[in-house]
């Protein structure tokens, strides 16, 4: 991050990189003690993931899974006093292998530490996220 970025500007950033599955870029705006949830999610309780490394490894399962996947902000709420972003955005990915779509709406809350992502908080229908991984598996 430069200093001239705002917590919106990481955040549109930061989305942008997943769109185009630009990791290695995405790597300097993820806070070291980084936290990831995804409280709708069934198979996970509590935190997914804890530390830069866990969640960057965690970002790797993306163009593993999706041979295109794109994220779009619609509102963006920042809240400079919290060093908090809130926002929502939809998915758009076409899954790898068997070339099923994917879409889904989200409400996302980045929290952040010394210009950085610290809190990657996603909620989202976790029916429709089930309901695409079990057709990715089944193919």
């Amino acid at each position: 991050m430069t200093d001239t970025m705002t917590n919106a500007d990481v955040t549109r950033r930061v989305i942008e990189l997943v769109s185009a599955f630009r990791f290695d870029e995405l790597e300097q705006h993820i806070h070291e003690d980084i936290v990831m949830e995804a409280p709708y999610q069934a198979f996970h309780a509590g935190p997914m993931r804890r530390g830069r490394a866990r969640f960057m490894e965690g970002m790797s399962f993306v163009p593993n899974v999706f041979d295109k996947f794109k994220l779009s902000i619609h509102e963006l709420y920042d809240c400079p006093e919290q060093d908090v972003v809130v926002f929502e955005q939809t998915s758009m990915g076409v899954f790898a292998g068997n070339g099923a779509t994917y879409q889904n709406r989200y409400i996302m809350v980045f929290g952040f530490r010394d210009g950085q992502i610290v809190l990657w908080r996603e909620f989202y229908n976790p029916e429709i996220m089930n309901a695409g991984m079990l057709f990715m598996l089944d193919g």
